[in-house]
C-alpha cells in the first residue's frame, strides 16, 4: 500500500533469506534475478567457475525501474533487492518516490560483519560468488555515503519495526471525537455540500471523512476545489482519494500544460475533466492544488465506540488479512467489475468472521443500493451530479 523498502547490504548479507523470512518474496524485484533472465551464467577463466554476469548493468537496472514503476503505479507494496551501496543507487528512486507519494524505508544489513558476509557468500551457490574484494569495496562505500534522509533507516535486526511496515496496519483511534461524518462522491457539486455545514458548521470536535470524487460532472467544481484548499489541512479532514482524482492530480503536476496552451487534447484521457473540469480551476494555484493532492490516501481504518470501520472509496468484498499488502488501486478503483456486489459478499465473508468490523464506501451503485446496503456495509454512492443526492454518514458513540 504505497510503501517502497530497499535493502542495503553486501551479497552474503542475508537479504535474500531476510525476504523469504518475511514472506515478501512476491512483493520483491531483486537485481541479481533480472540478471539472471537476461543472461545465464558466464565463464570466469580466472576463477575456474561460472558467475552470474555484472556487464548488463544497464539493461538490468532499466528493466528493474520499467517494472517497479508499473507496481507503484498501482500503488503496490515494493521491496528492491539490491546492494544500494553508492548514493547513486538512491537518487533513482526519488522522481518515483515523490510521483507516486510512496513512503521510504530502507532495510540495512551494513552492521553484519564482514567476516561472516564473506563466509555466507562461500556458502551461496557457486555461480552467485562475489569476489570478496568487491565486498570490502562496498563495505567501505557504505561506511562512506550514508543513506539519503528520504529514506527511513531500520536494521534487519528490529522485527518491531519491521513488523509495523510489512504487517500490520492498525486502525486510528477515533474515540477523541463526538462523531465521524462520512462523505460520500461530491462529483463538483457545492451545494449540497454547503448545505449540510450551513446546517451542522465545521466542529474541530468532530472527525470528516470524504471518500473521493471530488471533481468531474458536476458544475460547481471550482467552488468545492476552493472549499478543499481551505481545509484539507486541519487535523481533523481525512481525504480518500478516488477514481477521479487521478486527472486532477496530474493536472496539478502540470502534466496538462502543453495541451492546454495547443487546445488539443493528447494526455489527459478524461474528456470531461479536460473539457469542463479544467475550465472551472482555470487561475487555482497549481503549487496549491499539489499540496492538496498529496493528503489522499487509498483508505481510512478507524477504532471509534468499540467498532472497527474499513473505509474506502470502491468498496472490497471482504476484509484482507493484510491491508499493507493490498494495492491502493485496489481501494480507489476496485477489483472485478464495476457493479460487483461487494456489499452483499462483504456480508457474506465478514458477519460472521468480524462481527465488529463495518466497511463504508462510495463509488459503485449501479441498481440504486440504499445507503446501508447491506448489515455490515454503508454505501455513499448516489447520483448527486444528476439531481440525486449526496449521501453522508453520521456516526456517534452509542
Amino acid at each position: 500500500m504505497r510503501t517502497m523498502v530497499v535493502l542495503r547490504g553486501a551479497p552474503g548479507s542475508g537479504k535474500s533469506t531476510w525476504v523469504e523470512k518475511w514472506g515478501l518474496k512476491p512483493y520483491t524485484l531483486c537485481a541479481d534475478t533480472i540478471r539472471e533472465l537476461i543472461e545465464s551464467p558466464v565463464m570466469d577463466d580466472e576463477r575456474g567457475i561460472m558467475q552470474i554476469s555484472q556487464k548488463n548493468d544497464k539493461e538490468v537496472w532499466g528493466l528493474l525501474f520499467h517494472l517497479l514503476e508499473q507496481r507503484m503505479v498501482r500503488g503496490e507494496l515494493c521491496v528492491v533487492d539490491a546492494t544500494h551501496c553508492r548514493p547513486k543507487d538512491f537518487s533513482k528512486y526519488k522522481y518515483l518516490i515523490e510521483k507516486y507519494r510512496y513512503r521510504c524505508y530502507c532495510i540495512t544489513f551494513d552492521d553484519i560483519p564482514i567476516e561472516i558476509c564473506k563466509a555466507q557468500n562461500r556458502q551461496r551457490p557457486e555461480f552467485k560468488w562475489v569476489p570478496e574484494n568487491v565486498i570490502d569495496t562496498m563495505y567501505a562505500r557504505m561506511k562512506a555515503f550514508p543513506v539519503p534522509n528520504y529514506f527511513k533507516c531500520i536494521s534487519h535486526f528490529d522485527d518491531d519495526a519491521i513488523n509495523s511496515i510489512v504487517n500490520e496496519y492498525k486502525p486510528f483511534d477515533a474515540n477523541a471525537y463526538q462523531k465521524v461524518v462520512v462523505f460520500g462522491d461530491i462529483h463538483g457539486c457545492w451545494e449540497p455540500m454547503k448545505q449540510y455545514f450551513d446546517e451542522n458548521p465545521f466542529d474541530e470536535s468532530n472527525l470528516y471523512i470524504f471518500t473521493g470524487d471530488y471533481v468531474d460532472r458536476g458544475i460547481q467544481n471550482r467552488e468545492v476545489v476552493e472549499w478543499f484548499l481551505k481545509n484539507y489541512d486541519r487535523k481533523n479532514v481525512i481525504l480518500l482519494e478516488g477514481n477521479h482524482e487521478r486527472w486532477l492530480t496530474e493536472y496539478a503536476n502540470e502534466e496538462y500544460d502543453d495541451d492546454i496552451r495547443n487546445g488539443v487534447q493528447n494526455v489527459c484521457k478524461s474528456p470531461e475533466f479536460f473539457n469542463n473540469t479544467i475550465p472551472q480551476l482555470e487561475g487555482l494555484s497549481k503549487k496549491e492544488l499539489r499540496q492538496f493532492c498529496r493528503r489522499f490516501r487509498a483508505l481510512a481504518f478507524i477504532e471509534y465506540d468499540g467498532k472497527k470501520y474499513l473505509i474506502s472509496h470502491a468498496g472490497v468484498g471482504f476484509m484482507p488479512d493484510n491491508l499493507v499488502k493490498i494495492k491502493a488501486q485496489t481501494m480507489i478503483r476496485g477489483n472485478g467489475k464495476y457493479e460487483d456486489d461487494v456489499d452483499g459478499w462483504f456480508e457474506r465473508h465478514e458477519l460472521q468472521r468480524n462481527p465488529d468490523l463495518i466497511q463504508i464506501h462510495a463509488h459503485r451503485n449501479t441498481t440504486d443500493i440504499p445507503m446501508k446496503a447491506s448489515k455490515n456495509s454503508y454505501n455513499l454512492c448516489d447520483t448527486v451530479e444528476f439531481g440525486g443526492n449526496l449521501r453522508i454518514l453520521e456516526i456517534f458513540k452509542d
